[in-house]
């Protein structure tokens, strides 16, 4: 209906269309169920088109082929919040100077005032049922029975699930966790599928006015920051001790934080912490990744918060940041000092540092990934220092 509007009269709930012979049909049929009357003689579609080129027309907004879309013009752009409701928050977006991108509706506008060209091709509400439905289903009721968040690394549960909440399924239950509603909880998984795809989070923001929800929010970045203990070095220092891990697919690691220059006044918040005013992201927070931590000491970050929020780790990365920390936890149960661990059986010791070192990206095994020389370095450290040990409490 909004694609062939042509004017609105709400106070006698009217409107007025141009639309194509097939549509009236439909339209004036006794089987439809709006009340329809025939107005001034009909003009073909392509007249119409020619005589208001500022109208809505098919193409623009609808299920037409993406090969024959129209270009998004500001008078669609009004129209389209005139006459529709449910206009969404993001849409996915094609043109020849920026190619296929997510953007927020705002942004759209902002472009075309400048003279951009570009088409729409989906909204969030256009996303497959297919491909939507299942993953509803699977997140829904893990994130009704969960207890709450369980923020970064847990040294006391060395299993499958240690570090949950930071990858994408811990992602996809927060984006519902909080939620009322089985439409609102579709809403924000259709939301969080658009904006994973985003090279930077930032351009979603259109000054912090709530375009997402921090339910979505939460469903794109770690509710903490990440324990990075197993990739310092090693040192005297038995709290800060590290075991020189190379963080190898954990170095592209996006983070966000509201100030991350200690130059700057003020200390540098997480997007969700409560010494913020609104919570989120702003165009005006700072871009890092997780290699850029290790070669600084003079973070100033909020102590409450940890001072910033990663983008959720894929399954390969949080494949890796367990097994790093998992590495780690061996090297203190073999380190002479912490006489309080209980003994490790040598046999199970030396199998789980064997599936360590043979540890490889998902779907790239065999291949030289940054950093695999300097753990398989640490593995084979550990598994002397392992051997000596036997050695020295065989009786």
């Amino acid at each position: 209906m909004v694609t062939w509007t042509v004017a609105a009269d709400w106070s006698l709930r009217t409107l007025t269309l141009k639309v194509p012979t097939r549509v009236a049909d439909r339209l004036l049929a006794s089987s439809s169920v709006l009340s329809c009357e025939r107005g001034a003689e009909a003009a073909p579609a392509e007249a119409v088109s020619e005589a208001h080129p500022g109208s809505l027309r098919p193409g623009v907004f609808d299920d037409t082929a993406v090969f024959d879309r129209q270009p998004v013009t500001l008078a669609h752009l009004r129209a389209l919040r005139t006459y529709s409701y449910a206009a969404d928050q993001l849409y996915i977006v094609f043109s020849t100077s920026g190619g296929a991108e997510v953007l927020p509706l705002q942004t759209i506008e902002k472009r075309v005032e400048q003279g951009w060209l570009g088409v729409i091709v989906a909204g969030a509400s256009d996303l497959p049922e297919s491909l939507l439905s299942p993953w509803v289903k699977e997140a829904t009721p893990a994130s009704e029975a969960d207890e709450g968040p369980h923020f970064g690394h847990d040294s006391a549960r060395q299993d499958d699930s240690s570090g949950a909440d930071l990858g994408l399924a811990g992602g996809d239950q927060a984006a519902v966790r909080r939620v009322h509603g089985e439409r609102a909880k579709e809403h924000n998984l259709r939301l969080l599928a658009m904006a994973r795809g985003v090279p930077d989070l930032r351009s979603l923001d259109t000054g912090r006015s709530g375009v997402l929800s921090v339910a979505v929010w939460e469903g794109l970045l770690t509710p903490g920051p990440l324990d990075l203990t197993p990739f310092r070095a090693p040192s005297t220092d038995r709290w800060r001790r590290g075991s020189g891990l190379p963080l190898g697919v954990l170095g592209p690691v996006q983070i966000y934080a509201t100030n991350a220059d200690p130059a700057c006044e003020g200390k540098g918040h997480s997007p969700f912490c409560r010494h913020t005013r609104d919570r989120g992201l702003a165009q005006s927070d700072d871009l890092l990744s997780v290699s850029d931590l290790p070669v600084r000491d003079d973070w100033d970050w909020c102590s409450k918060c940890g001072g910033y929020s990663a983008r959720r780790l894929t399954d390969t990365q949080l494949s890796y940041y367990r097994a790093a920390h998992r590495l780690h936890d061996i090297a203190g149960q073999l380190d002479d000092e912490h006489t309080y661990r209980a003994p490790v059986e040598p046999e199970a010791l030396r199998k789980r540092l064997d599936e360590l070192k043979a540890w490889e990206p998902g779907g790239h095994e065999n291949v030289n990934w940054d950093g695999r020389w300097r753990w398989r370095e640490v593995v084979g450290d550990l598994r002397r220092r392992a051997e000596s040990n036997r050695l020295r409490t065989a009786p």
